[in-house]
């Protein structure tokens, strides 16, 4: 990632950080804490506090994201075509979540997975770990993505130990590690 794309991004963080304020406001009467939801697996690898916080949107089309060529981020937009057919995506507490995958516990534990990450860089700094994993290796393969994509798999084979909040923390801060010292932020 050159210095203009990531001093760009940086300059566009407090208006990131509204439209998620603004979205996750729009739809706080359509959100669920997790907490309610008929996922008993889920108590065993996450805290009550934490499934009591998260939240769930279930939304019949496309998830909503960034429109970053309003927010004049046009070179982010391949993030925004690979983004927008997504299942799910997670902004701080509160995921929405494609209708269709309402009953799919593993997506409801990929996301608290986001959570986890979320809680643990702050906005400006999950936004700047995400897109840099993004724009440096794909979707699947960023780095947040692959650590919530591997947990799943360890979820789904059951072969996961529980309480994995310090395990996700601890990955999650060598992510920002890497990313602050190749974005020059330490």
């Amino acid at each position: 990632m050159n210095s203009l794309d990531i001093g760009k991004l940086r300059s566009a963080l407090p208006a990131l950080g509204q439209w998620i304020e603004d979205i996750l406001q729009q739809n706080k009467d359509q959100a669920v804490r997790v907490i309610n939801l008929p996922f008993p697996r889920l108590k065993s690898f996450f805290r009550h506090d934490l499934l009591d916080k998260a939240k769930v949107v279930l939304v019949p089309r496309e998830v909503p994201f960034f429109p970053l060529s309003s927010m004049g981020l046009l070179e982010f937009s391949q993030i925004a075509g690979e983004m927008s057919s997504s299942e799910a995506i997670t902004y701080k507490d509160t995921f929405f979540l494609n209708d269709r995958h309402r009953t799919e516990e593993k997506v409801y534990f990929h996301e608290l997975v986001h959570v986890v990450q979320w809680e643990r860089l702050g906005v400006d700094n999950f936004l700047l770990a995400y897109t840099t994993g993004l724009i440096q290796s794909g979707y699947k393969n960023s780095p947040l993505e692959n650590m919530a994509y591997s947990l799943q798999r360890g979820f789904e084979q059951g072969t996961l130990p529980p309480d994995i909040i310090e395990q996700i923390r601890q990955k999650t801060d060598t992510i920002w590690n890497g990313v602050a010292s190749t974005i020059a932020i330490v």
